[in-house]
């Protein structure tokens, strides 16, 4: 009886000791692109010859998406949010801000998860151009980018929940508790 008692306690604590399984990083996914203006090489994306995207975050609680822009020009932007579903038709929500010349600029628009929020200038329609970012990237349950040691820790967590299954089994037919099994010597 005392060893079954200290097997259990053994296990118990190597589960306590065991280091968690496939931890997700918790930044935000990012689109990014090449900006063809080659004097601002921090922007995500260049959205004409003189505005960029410099800055986007997501917040999934509020369901806000905050877009950052530097202009080098006055220029109105003007932004459409749509969601991405399988419907044959929907909404859209649209949104101008301006931007002056100079500074950052935080334009704040609602958009539900898994939406692309579409991008525009008056430069950039005269070049036929449409730009986007996506609020979510990928609809996975658990979703990268994955590093090393996430996937040493789902390696190692794994292992584990193979030893124990191997060490219940184990205690049940030395224990004989289990009736269809062989006592093992």
């Amino acid at each position: 009886m005392n060893h079954k008692l200290t097997l259990i306690a053994m296990v118990l604590l190597a589960l306590l000791v065991a280091p968690p399984a496939a931890a997700q990083s918790t930044e935000q996914p990012t689109t990014t692109a090449t900006p063809t203006n080659a004097e601002n090489s921090t922007s995500m994306l260049a959205v004409d010859d003189r505005t960029n995207l410099v800055e986007k975050s997501y917040n999934r609680d509020s369901g806000v998406l905050t877009l950052t822009f530097e202009s080098q020009r006055y220029a109105p932007v003007q932004l459409l949010v749509i969601e991405d579903t399988d419907a044959s038709t929907g909404t859209a929500t649209f949104q101008t801000a301006n931007i002056n010349p100079g500074q950052r600029t935080e334009v704040q628009i609602e958009a539900p998860p898994n939406s692309r929020v579409w991008i525009s200038t008056d430069l950039s329609r005269q070049n036929g151009e449409l730009h986007f970012v996506k609020t979510t990237e990928g609809s996975a349950l658990l979703s990268g980018p994955w590093s090393g040691a996430d996937v040493r820790d789902a390696a190692s967590a794994s292992a584990a929940g193979v030893a124990l299954m191997v060490l219940y089994r184990l205690v049940l037919e030395r224990s004989a508790v289990n009736k269809d099994g062989e006592r093992v010597a």
